[in-house]
């Protein structure tokens, strides 16, 4: 995190520098860069903290029903090899906490497992399960590894539990 005074005392090719380190516009005047910086450093500040309360949210633990859940999910996940990921084509895995967050927001006071793939596939319909094995499996709808397949399979390791 750069201070105002510290930008301020910095040549407009460090500034440059700095705008090109952090994808965003470089040209302008110098004054326009450093207002660029600090905006930028705020933003990425609001969304650590935003990602954080969702992790520490998340980490909370819950009613015995709730953590069955999210365990038979986690040995769902294990046990087929496919994982949520964010949007298409990506190499962000969605973490189990943002998982757990999400789920704990949208069940409130009851959780169930059809609560659970409702949030799963309507409410985070922008996270896409992806194959994390050497198979090349796609999960769609028009595959055999889709929601149902998922619904199925964790339903039984669901019901062990």
């Amino acid at each position: 995190m750069y201070t105002i005074q510290a930008l301020n005392a910095m040549k407009g090719k460090q500034l440059q520098d700095i705008c090109t380190e952090n994808h965003i516009k470089k040209s302008g005047k110098k004054s326009e860069l450093i207002e660029r910086i600090l905006f930028h450093q705020e933003k990425r500040q609001k969304e650590e903290e935003e990602h954080k309360r969702i992790m520490d949210h998340g980490a909370q633990t819950r009613s015995d029903t709730f953590e069955n859940i999210i365990r038979a999910f986690q040995m769902w996940c294990e046990k087929e090899g496919f994982f949520p990921y964010y949007g298409y084509i990506t190499t962000k895995r969605v973490h189990i906490d943002q998982i757990r967050s999400a789920f704990a927001d949208y069940a409130q006071e009851e959780a169930s497992l059809d609560g659970f793939f409702y949030m799963l596939f309507n409410v985070h319909d922008d996270w896409e399960f992806y194959d994390t094995t050497q198979q090349d499996r796609e999960f769609d709808c028009d595959s055999m590894y889709n929601s149902n397949w998922l619904v199925q399979g964790m339903t039984e390791i669901y019901n062990t539990l």
